[in-house]
């Protein structure tokens, strides 16, 4: 039973002729005729009492009426929210993501692109934070660090924590890690901000870390991949790696270990000119953020209750 069928019954019950469906329907009265015989095989009923002159209910058809006419009105209503819903998210969005957090954000943007086919997302990696939104005209960037200018609107996403992360294979070669201080034995994977600067200390539980570093660069896909060739300890969430340790690629070193936090924004210019597709972008990271929070906590959880066994 479909719907056309059941707003054929509707006309042919309003109208009192399948002449008169058909033409309302813009459609054949043999195809309406043999469209209500179906239905009422379907149903083991008679819905209509046909005689040369008229048209007219049999019983089973009034109170199938009085049943499927409000429902059908439903349908139609629905339909025609979501139409008027899919048009209002159109229009093309310009996107700045942050190294790496184009992996975090895949199944999400793979999500919002899927429901909404009329936006179309136009993503740039960049590395100047939120002075690339006036740069290169965008709408929004993710952006982790302080902001410093109040022209722009900042939404907090999500807070991260940086931990030590290194390969079996790395490991497997080097003195063993059962300290802080046996960090000074083993080399880093350094990362180059995008003012050219490198960090040479890290905090991490208020004690301080002197970097060397076997590689510097100023890409974080390369960080990881290199992390992962065995090339010496990353700095990062976990959120970023959290599939490699899971499938022990990687190894969390001296997990209590961590980081100060730091918080990642969804930077725009103004509240007041944002299209419906925008604010509904902004739903969508906002999601993804709430996703990887738990990801991070999930996490703790593990290593505390980890570290309670031992």
């Amino acid at each position: 039973m479909h719907i056309n069928d059941l707003e054929l019954f509707i006309a042919v019950a309003k109208l009192g002729s399948f002449s008169k469906a058909a033409e309302s329907l813009d459609t054949r009265r043999a195809l309406v005729s043999r469209r209500i015989a179906d239905l009422e095989k379907h149903l083991g009923a008679p819905l209509f009492v046909r005689t040369t002159r008229a048209m007219s209910l049999t019983p089973n058809g009034e109170q199938f009426l009085q049943q499927v006419e409000p429902l059908v009105d439903q349908l139609r209503n629905a339909a025609h929210v979501m139409r008027n819903q899919q048009a209002k998210f159109q229009g093309k969005l310009r996107i700045g993501l942050i190294p790496y957090s184009d992996k975090l954000l895949q199944r999400h943007i793979a999500e919002f692109v899927q429901q909404y086919p009329e936006v179309q997302l136009d993503i740039f990696m960049i590395n100047g934070g939120y002075r690339d939104l006036t740069r290169l005209g965008l709408d929004f960037v993710l952006y982790t660090g302080e902001l410093n200018d109040s022209s722009f609107i900042a939404k907090k996403l999500t807070t991260f924590k940086l931990k030590l992360y290194a390969a079996p294979s790395y490991l497997d070669n080097r003195p063993p890690i059962n300290t802080i201080e046996d960090l000074n034995e083993h080399v880093f994977i350094g990362r180059r901000e995008f003012d050219g600067s490198v960090e040479s200390q890290i905090t991490l539980n208020n004690q301080s870390i002197d970097l060397k570093y076997s590689i510097i660069t100023n890409e974080i896909n390369s960080l990881i991949n290199f992390c992962h060739a065995g090339s010496g300890i990353a700095i990062l969430p976990y959120s970023i790696v959290a599939e490699s340790v899971e499938s022990g690629q990687l190894v969390s070193i001296l997990p209590e270990l961590e980081s100060l936090p730091f918080e990642c924004f969804l930077v725009y210019p103004s509240r007041k000119h944002l299209s419906s597709a925008a604010k509904l972008f902004i739903n969508t990271v906002a999601e993804m953020a709430e996703a990887l929070a738990d990801t991070e906590t999930e996490f703790r959880s593990k290593q505390k209750k980890h570290n309670t066994k031992d």
